[in-house]
């Protein structure tokens, strides 16, 4: 990526500015950036750093869609989880899940297979164009026995056996975030990362683009646009109500437990006793639980997170999986965001189910639009759906859109760790085959460039602390071929020293040295930016 530069931002006007970097945010910059649009993308915060980077790390299918008949979103969610695997390859997995059948209505043997005989129809073609490691099996019904051995401590009154499909895990999901970013910039957009919007240009009764503030730096200036979309995830009503558009824009917290208990390569889903269906996910050889969600709705920046949450959702956690005797002590991290919501007949908020684009004219506020989105897995296609949108509003005719098919940056299947050995061969170095290892898995081809920075600077080499295995080239690599400014997003996102949990003060301290030095921090910035890091782990 190119280096952050906000100066780009007032070079003219463009096609598209679009506020919010996010997982949709980002696909439509990257879409309308590929189909020729003059593109740039605002973030107040990192990219990815709201709810894109708080969830369970899996792109589904569209399972649950189907057993409560909706069909188109099974459709869409199918298409673009073939999709993704298509696209970024490198960083997806499958993964297998199993759930009980049970003698009942909705969770009987007959039902599961009628649906899952569906399932298998409507995603015939779910493995067309994808890598064979990545090919996904039918689902299928299993045996009570093979239930009982799979699925530890499941409940076993009225068992009748298990049902067991695949989805793909995101192995590492905020790479996946950061190649749509690297996408966008490598077809011209201008992204930029810690740009706050704090009012819109307004030109008669239309929006001509955003006055923006750059927290970096505190400068003020405009960025002009013909059309101006908001996907500012939690943030969509505060950019609405800039624009002079006053609707809801209702929330919820989710929640998501990364916990140190070892988990096993099968993804298990289990009701609570209220009947919210929770999901056990393996993610680095550990147990994420997920998705909860509060009782009541939520402001935007309302995600931190209290011990009485934490052990509220333990206690379903531990009725959904009792073999896993979840304790407090059990969890290293705790993936919070404010995601959209909706609230029926004053009945308790439950989470959108629906993704929707949004033009504003008829509200009173030509040149602009929202985009609120729903899910990870169906980003691309929202984004296809959206810059379609654009295309007539603006009157241009554009080609087809590609980004379904295109490979992204650094997602290829390859042999990269090969790379990274020639690379040092070729500079007279050894690595360890632990350290190559390391680099290939997070920077696909961009480790021989981590590797080449070692051999330049052989201090770079070292880890970031004894007890790391991050080392000093990286934080220097995401520094300046990543965008990353801020310590949060070196540790947390880009590195992926604590994206799953405290990494420990020395690591911690070792990633701040490296970054005031290449940034030319002050000793002050320096203590804020460690003490945001441990803000982010922080519970009240």
């Amino acid at each position: 990526m190119r280096s952050r530069d906000p100066r780009r931002l007032e070079a003219g006007e463009y096609d598209l500015l679009i506020v919010g970097g996010g997982i949709y945010g980002l696909t439509i910059a990257y879409d309308a950036a590929s189909r020729g649009l003059r593109t740039a993308l605002i973030d107040a915060a990192d990219f990815g750093s709201g709810a894109s980077f708080n969830h369970q790390k899996t792109a589904h299918g569209g399972l649950r869609s189907l057993q409560t008949g909706r069909i188109d979103r099974a459709r869409d969610s199918i298409l673009e989880r073939r999709a993704l695997a298509r696209i970024a390859p490198w960083l997806l997995r499958p993964l297998p899940f199993l759930t009980g059948t049970y003698r009942s209505v909705v969770k009987n043997r007959l039902a599961l297979k009628a649906a899952f005989k569906f399932d298998a129809w409507l995603g015939r073609k779910r493995n067309d164009g994808v890598e064979p490691e990545l090919h996904l099996p039918a689902p299928k019904l299993l045996s009570t026995a093979a239930t009982l051995r799979l699925f530890t401590g499941i409940n076993p009154h009225h068992l009748t056996g298990g049902a067991q499909w695949y989805d793909y895990q995101m192995v590492e999901s905020d790479r996946l975030t950061l190649a749509f970013a690297a996408a966008a910039d490598k077809h011209g957009a201008d992204v930029v990362n810690y740009i706050v919007a704090t009012g819109a240009v307004k030109e008669a009764d239309r929006v001509a683009g955003m006055q923006v503030r750059d927290r970096e730096t505190g400068r003020d200036f405009a960025v002009r646009a013909r059309l101006t979309i908001n996907a500012a995830g939690a943030h969509a009503g505060e950019i609405m109500r800039m624009f002079g558009v006053e609707r809801p824009h209702p929330l919820v917290k989710a929640i998501n437990l990364v916990t140190s208990r070892p988990a096993s390569d099968i993804a298990l889903a289990a009701p609570t006793s209220a009947g919210r269906m929770l999901t056990l996910t393996p993610w680095r050889g550990r147990a994420v639980i997920g998705t909860g969600q509060s009782e009541q709705l939520v402001d935007a920046d309302d995600v931190g997170i209290t011990t009485p949450e934490i052990e509220a959702f333990i206690a379903q956690a531990n009725q959904a999986f009792p073999a896993l005797k979840l304790t407090r002590a059990d969890i290293r991290l705790v993936h919070r965001g404010a995601v959209p919501a909706e609230q029926k007949d004053g009945g308790k908020p439950d989470l959108r189910p629906a993704a929707e684009i949004r033009e504003h004219s008829q509200d009173g506020a030509k040149g602009a639009m929202t985009v609120i989105g729903v899910k990870y897995t169906t980003a691309r296609g929202v984004a296809e759906r959206a810059v379609n949108a654009a295309a007539e509003i603006l009157g241009r005719r554009l080609p087809r859109s590609r980004t379904a098919t295109t490979t992204l940056p650094g997602a290829a299947i390859a042999d990269h760790e090969a790379l990274a050995i020639e690379t040092a061969r070729a500079a007279a170095m050894a690595l360890p085959p632990a350290v190559t290892q390391h680099l290939s898995a997070l920077y696909a081809e961009s480790a021989a460039g981590i590797v080449r920075l070692i051999a330049e600077r052989h201090e770079l080499g070292q880890p970031v602390a004894a007890s790391s295995e991050t080392l000093a080239a990286e934080v220097v690599h995401v520094i300046h071929h990543e965008m990353a400014v801020r310590l949060t997003d070196i540790v947390i996102r880009r590195t992926a020293l604590g994206s799953s949990g405290h990494p420990g003060a020395d690591a911690i301290a070792g990633c701040a040295r490296i970054a005031a030095q290449e940034l030319g921090w002050t000793a002050e910035r320096l203590e804020q930016e460690v003490s945001a890091v441990e803000s982010f782990y922080a519970i009240d």
